[in-house]
């Protein structure tokens, strides 16, 4: 698209005051701009009516009116040591001595202010004929002394006889920062690979609890594994944790349900489960080394569904429960009416519907297995949490075809999908293909979806990771139609969105960590030490030839690796390289430039280690376990050991850019195997021995 200078000046003007950044530096410390069909589309996305070049003029003016008559903002944050002040703007027909404000707590109760007697205005805009004051006011009632922690309204009010009317109307945030964690340490281990002697092809919330009573006995503090929401396990089968069908509800794929009190009640799934087909498919699944997820899901449905029929037929003295379960949490009705649609209708056909289609005097057929499943997944899971503090992990978005975009369609940008742009390590940039969260439609509707979103999140966690943690002030976004190298950066309201963050964290007490991995602009990092937030910090990442040993700061969850990331003796050795020029990557040439730097970093490494020449395999268990004990013994508050490499896994969870075995991947030994690993143990007791005598 060819623009004039004024029409470029124009369009980029608008992109601005619509969030979207017209440039951005790149990981290479140049400056990239975004292309004029890249903003249009962006523009069109967020709602803006700009079908031409040429409709950008009126689309402009419309904004700057549009700001020119806010009041007040829709949202305001009150935080700890910040100033109270309001900014009003009044259109000219209106008489400052005649505002009012009414805030109304969270309790109800509520406070009323004349605002403006005495004060004049810091600025008179005029604007296609209309005429603006403009007021800059101290409002003490706004501060963390006379507010207390919650969500509150604030109204403000004309006094227009016989009464009052409200002009504007403002959420309030009120949020402390985030809970303060304590120094400890514990294990990584994602619940699909986790094995038992009786498993069947996954773990279930069942054996994650036998899992966190064995590290708490151990010493540990946390268990933490991939994101435990819902995804789309029929075909197309799209397992990806961090593409959920839901970040409201719960994956019924890791339910135990030979533990349920109402098997008994249904002989039909009791005489399948003892057959000898079920039984035969079962041990398949469990002796696959990868997880056969639609097989697996199969199994679980078989036997739930008929249990789920059960326990709706009868009278039951868990029926309470299950009717407190939905009375508390309305969106788990409304997402099993979705996925009984989605059983019926197929996911793309509902994802479509504003609403889901009622059959006259019916139910959908799997309603009751669905809402029967989520509260059984959030029963199991608080047990498991019982076990052990858990460290969950909030993925950064949803299926474009999954229920939450269906539930709160005006929270996210349909026309485009979240990503990250062209850098060092990704060359063609990255589409995570999800829709992103509207940047303004978000804060209208004061954040309820990610105030449920963070509610549910912190349920059942005492520690939660929040992925791409950047994407709280901005994210790399991709309209629809173009490729991971043409998209812009959409800004969010940042401090409103840390606020909702740390008010949910503060009232379930669970302490945040975020992702900042990879380039990360020093603003958000320089906030998240504000909301005492915890950084990530990731040996692979920080350990280089010059510096093979680096020492992990204070206030970091500290790891060895990532999901994403290539296993200790991969980085080691360089067979991730390998990989990587097999799937074209690398070069040939930037292949062998890699494996020579990675030779001299290998070799640092054992120097610094003080290792001594011994075999490849003998090198590789000396050297990991050198790094863990160096970890352990660091200032890091949180580390977070890999339980996988404790037994020397090899095969990633996650090679990114790739499909082969992603998400898939089991581990070698089975919990009851670990648990009796001498070799396991001794590791464990060697970090916890060190994270106390190196407690400050």
């Amino acid at each position: 698209m060819k623009v004039t200078r004024d029409a470029s000046s124009e369009l980029r003007e608008l992109a601005q005051l619509c969030g979207i950044q017209s440039f951005y530096l790149a990981t290479d410390e140049t400056m990239r701009e975004a292309d004029p069909d890249v903003l249009m589309a962006l523009l069109r996305a967020l709602g803006e009516p700009v079908e031409r070049t040429k409709d950008v003029t009126g689309a402009l003016r419309d904004r700057r009116l549009a700001g020119a008559r806010r009041v007040i903002e829709p949202v305001l944050v009150v935080r700890p040591g910040r100033s109270a002040s309001i900014t009003v703007t009044l259109p000219d027909r209106v008489d400052a001595r005649d505002a009012w404000f009414t805030l109304t707590f969270e309790d109800g109760r509520e406070r009323r202010d004349q605002l403006l007697a005495d004060s004049s205005p810091v600025a008179t805009l005029e604007l296609d004929g209309h005429r603006f004051h403009r007021y800059v006011i101290e409002y003490t009632a706004l501060d963390t002394a006379r507010t207390p922690i919650g969500y509150h309204t604030l109204a403000l009010e004309v006094a227009d006889p016989p009464r009052a009317t409200t002009i504007a109307r403002s959420l309030v945030i009120s949020a402390p920062a985030c809970p303060d964690a304590a120094r400890g340490w514990g294990v990584f281990m994602p619940l699909h690979a986790l094995r038992t002697n009786d498993d069947w092809g996954v773990g279930s919330y069942a054996d994650l609890a036998r899992l966190g009573t064995w590290i708490a006995r151990e010493g540990g503090a946390l268990l933490g594994g991939l994101p435990l929401y819902p995804t789309y396990l029929d075909p197309p089968i799209d397992p990806s944790p961090y593409r959920p069908v839901s970040r409201l509800a719960y994956s019924e794929l890791y339910i135990d349900p030979t533990t349920l009190p109402e098997l008994a009640l249904s002989s039909s799934a009791l005489e399948l489960m003892g057959s000898i087909s079920f039984l035969t498919r079962v041990d398949k699944a469990r002796n696959s080394k990868l997880v056969d997820y639609e097989e697996v899901s199969r199994l679980r449905r078989l036997v739930l569904e008929p249990v789920a029929d059960a326990f709706f037929a009868a009278p039951s003295p868990r029926r309470e429960a299950f009717d407190t379960f939905l009375d508390a949490h309305p969106e788990i009705l409304a997402y099993g009416e979705f996925r009984a649609a989605v059983d019926q209708l197929g996911r793309s056909a509902v994802a479509a519907l504003a609403t889901v289609p009622e059959i006259p005097g019916e139910r959908a057929p799997s309603l009751n297995y669905h809402l029967y499943c989520q509260w059984i997944a959030s029963e199991q899971l608080s047990a498991a949490a019982s076990a052990i503090p858990l460290y969950a992990d909030l993925p950064v978005g949803v299926h474009p075809e999954g229920f939450d975009p269906y539930w709160s369609p005006r929270s996210f940008v349909m026309g485009a999908k979240g990503g990250a742009p062209p850098d060092l390590f990704y060359s063609e940039g990255q589409d995570w293909a999800f829709p992103p969260l509207h940047p303004e439609t978000i804060r209208d509707d004061g954040y309820h979806y990610l105030r449920a979103v963070l509610a549910r999140a912190c349920r059942h966690a005492s520690y939660l990771r929040v992925d791409h943690v950047m994407g709280l002030q901005r994210l790399y976004v991709i309209p629809e139609g173009f490729d991971a190298q043409h998209g812009a950066y959409v800004s969010y309201h940042a401090d409103e969105m840390h606020a909702v963050v740390s008010l949910e964290a503060h009232r379930a007490g669970s302490v945040v960590i975020g992702e900042d991995l990879g380039t990360v602009p020093e603003e958000v990092r320089e906030r998240m030490a504000e909301d005492r937030m915890l950084r990530s910090w990731v040996f692979e990442f920080e350990s280089n030839t010059e510096t093979p040993l680096p020492d992990a700061p204070s206030d970091v969850l500290a790891s060895m690796t990532t999901h994403d990331m290539p296993r200790f003796s991969s980085f080691l050795w360089g067979s991730d390289i390998d990989e990587a020029e097999k799937v074209g990557h690398f070069s040939a040439g930037e292949a062998d430039t890699r494996r020579a730097e990675r030779a001299l970093y290998r070799e640092s490494l054992f120097r610094a280690l003080e290792i001594p020449v011994l075999a490849p395999a003998q090198l590789t268990e000396v050297a990991r376990r050198g790094c863990e004990v160096h970890l352990a013994a660091s200032e890091a508050t949180l580390v977070l050991i890999d339980l996988e490499e404790l037994w020397g896994e090899s095969e990633p969870q996650n090679r990114p850019g790739t499909e082969f075995g992603n998400w898939r991947q089991r581990g070698a030994l089975t919990l009851e195997e670990a648990e009796n690993d001498t070799q396991i143990h001794k590791s464990l007791k060697h970090i916890i021995d060190l994270r106390k005598l190196f407690t400050t």
